[in-house]
């Protein structure tokens, strides 16, 4: 149980480190695509006021081994209208984050509030101490 956190901790230091980076280049747009049983996908991409990217970097993986890479596949587009057709070449968990990254940029940009699903440990918590059930 201990490793376990250890383990947590270590990757969200590794994670973190990576955010303040982005951060001192400018603003930031994180996308996510959470993987179950397959590999999942974070990626951040450092833009500038006008929204174009600036520098990216991604994550994939589905072990505490899954470390950040730099990536420059996006310099140069505006976060904001990247498309299904512009991620094309790469796979499917990290399309899926870059379109995530993608849409929570456009619905802050709109003045919305990006929400998050639950994970499933708390749809089950939920569904057994009964958080969202219906009152008669």
């Amino acid at each position: 149980m201990s490793f376990m956190v250890i383990a947590v901790a270590m990757l969200a230091a590794f994670c973190l480190q990576f955010l303040f980076q982005m951060v001192q280049k400018g603003r930031v747009a994180i996308g996510k695509a959470k993987g179950g049983f397959h590999a999942g996908a974070i990626v951040m991409f450092a833009i500038d006021q006008d929204g174009v990217i600036i520098d990216g970097c991604f994550m994939r993986g589905f072990t505490m081994l899954a470390r950040f890479k730099n990536w420059d596949f996006f310099n140069g587009i505006d976060v904001g209208t990247i498309k299904k057709d512009d991620c094309a070449t790469i796979g499917v968990s990290l399309r899926r984050a870059v379109l995530n990254a993608s849409s929570n940029y456009n619905t802050i940009m709109s003045g919305g509030e990006v929400l998050e699903k639950p994970s499933l440990f708390t749809r089950i918590g939920d569904k057994i101490y009964g958080v969202n059930k219906k009152k008669a």
